[in-house]
């Protein structure tokens, strides 16, 4: 007769008919005399139903997830990291499952084996094969990778359009007598090279996207503050009123914002 150790533990293979002939009968006999090995198999037997019962739900919220949006939803992970993700209804129905089920830990880490394998066969089911290297690595299309670097280019121009829109509001409601001190305060002088800095980052994404009209609005940003920093301490109370003056009869700040609301709406 075979101890209760060694039933235990061939107990998922018994119930997946992966034993050999000789051990099914040992199995059987040695279920059929003891009562609870009898009981856990039971047990066993109730936690794999739960998983395929849930086998649906995944399947449907599998199939529910928009593919095309998913580069803007990763980004938007990336810059909001702190923003608790919403819980989807069925995530919330196996999320219950688990908790109210009190499982041995053999039990629980059966019913995750299940769980992920039916994912994982749903996913590649469902997808065409990944592009293998002779390394056997594996990749993304190119094509998803572009799709999440044009949205990571949209999102860090729309950031830099509305820091400097900000910025420039600051700069033009200011009185003509404090604006040339305006560029030397630290707040400002800061933030203006930190826009600089992020116009050379942003640049060559602009290029690669060949989204000309943003380049053109954030290449006279870039300019105008360049010009700033580096000989507002020279400029008189009427030279400054006069950029002021020139920033509104250019509509820079109503450019911003037709841009800005552009880009908002092409969110990939």
């Amino acid at each position: 007769m075979m101890d209760c150790k060694k039933i235990k533990k061939d107990l998922v293979a018994f119930l997946y008919g992966e034993l050999r002939e000789d051990e099914k009968e040992l199995m059987k006999a040695h279920l059929d005399a003891c009562p609870d090995c009898r009981k856990e198999l039971q047990h066993m037997k109730e936690v794999i139903k739960g998983a395929d019962s849930l086998q649906e739900d995944i399947e449907k919220a599998m199939a529910s997830v928009d593919w095309e949006e998913l580069p803007s939803r990763i980004t938007e992970a990336v810059f909001e990291k702190e923003a608790p993700l919403p819980r989807e209804p069925w995530l919330a129905g196996i999320s219950r499952f688990f908790f109210q089920l009190k499982l041995k830990p053999v039990y629980a880490a059966l019913l995750i084996g299940v769980l992920l394998g039916s994912i994982i066969t749903f996913m590649v089911l469902r997808a065409p094969l990944p592009r293998e290297t002779e390394a056997g690595e594996f990749f993304v299309s190119q094509d998803f990778l572009e799709r999440v670097e044009l949205e990571m280019a949209r999102r860090d121009t729309l950031d830099y359009l509305e820091e400097s829109q900000y910025l420039l509001l600051d700069f033009i409601q200011s009185p003509s007598e404090k604006s040339a001190e305006f560029w030397q305060s630290e707040f400002a002088s800061r933030k203006a090279r930190g826009l600089l800095a992020k116009k050379k980052y942003i640049s060559p994404q602009l290029d690669k996207f060949k989204m000309a009209k943003a380049k053109a609005i954030c290449d006279q940003i870039e300019y105008l503050f360049y010009e700033l920093v580096q000989i507002s301490a020279q400029l008189s109370e009427e030279e400054v009123s006069k950029i002021q003056n020139m920033i509104e009869e250019k509509k820079l700040l109503l450019k911003i914002k037709l841009l800005k609301k552009e880009l908002e709406q092409s969110e990939v």
